[in-house]
């Protein structure tokens, strides 16, 4: 099975800086501050992990379509992740590693002038979408967002021959007005033609462990090719591990 467009994006958030010197050279817009706040203070309302986490270590249990596979994942923060797991061939290894680190990655956080912030960010046509009002990152990959309440509700990119969108159905609230993603789609269209090339639909639950937000689970059914296929992967026993440094601050 192939591995995901949205893992894909997660890897593309750890090598920002590459990004943005390739970005540099197509972006010619003039920033409109009204959007680039609105998605500021939106991107503010996401549950993330404290500024002093530093990695942990979980026991994995996966589920895939009926077939029962146990192993650990270690992650540290800013690199990548080591997945322990027998049974598996090197492609489901490799979504399932890229699913795991996707749950974890974007859960990181960060300083915005530095990710989305970096774009001359826009507003699209106000076309009264009961999806939200669109906002432009006028990036390399055509990247826009779907803002309702507060919160992103569509993620919309390109990235080669894969034109993707992101739904978020639900939300799961935590304390200080902040927000989880619970149940969401991905749809993937030929970026030529539009024409839809498969689905997933996600289910991610969370545990607060030690104060911090953590996954707990997540769920992916996909359909393609005349089939679906549903996969779960559990998260038991997170060692969560702390930067004493930061902590100290």
């Amino acid at each position: 099975m192939k591995r995901t467009v949205l893992s894909i994006v997660c890897l593309a958030l750890l090598s920002i800086s590459a990004l943005a010197q390739a970005a540099s050279n197509t972006e010619t817009k003039k920033a409109d501050p009204a959007a680039w706040n609105l998605l500021k203070s939106t991107r503010e309302t996401s549950q993330n992990f404290p500024a002093n986490f530093a990695g942990v270590t979980v026991d994995i249990v996966f589920n895939d379509n009926g077939k029962i596979a146990k192993g650990t994942l270690s992650y540290e923060a800013g690199k990548a992740g080591e997945l322990k797991l027998e049974g598996l061939d090197e492609e489901t290894k490799g979504w399932l590693n890229d699913q795991a680190m996707s749950v974890i990655a974007h859960r990181r956080g960060g300083d915005f002038a530095k990710g989305d912030g970096r774009h001359p960010i826009t507003f699209g046509e106000d076309d009264s979408s009961p999806a939200g009002r669109r906002v432009v990152l006028n990036d390399s990959m055509k990247s826009s967002y779907r803002i309702r309440n507060g919160q992103v509700i569509e993620v919309d990119r390109t990235m080669g021959a894969d034109h993707f969108t992101i739904t978020v159905l639900e939300t799961t609230p935590v304390a200080n007005g902040k927000f989880l993603p619970r149940h969401f789609t991905v749809t993937y269209f030929d970026a030529k033609t539009g024409a839809i090339k498969r689905s997933e639909a996600f289910t991610d639950e969370y545990k607060q462990i030690d104060g911090v937000w953590f996954p707990a689970s997540r769920r992916v059914a996909r359909a393609e090719n005349g089939k679906v296929i549903t996969r779960v992967i559990e998260f038991h026993h997170p060692r969560i591990r702390f930067s004493r440094e930061q902590a100290a601050r």
